[in-house]
């Protein structure tokens, strides 16, 4: 998961990302996310008042079981 996501200290201290830094590390635009947790993705949205944030462990395993899904031998 190293290759996907940036490791940096401070990253991984952080418990949860706004929509500008999960569209970052996903590649993915914020509204592809919003679409995704509407769809049930479990993506790790969370919505607190207006603000729009994402669990960054849960976000994190959601891209490695992409990369997985994705793989042609499955593992």
């Amino acid at each position: 998961m190293a290759d996907t996501l940036p490791a940096t200290a401070a990253e991984q201290d952080t418990f949860t990302v706004d929509q500008v830094e999960a569209a970052r590390l996903t590649k993915l635009s914020a509204k592809t996310l919003d679409r995704l947790a509407r769809r049930g993705e479990r993506v790790g949205q969370l919505k607190v008042g207006r603000r729009v944030l994402y669990h960054r462990p849960t976000l994190e395993r959601w891209v490695e079981s992409q990369i997985t899904a994705a793989r042609p031998d499955g593992a």
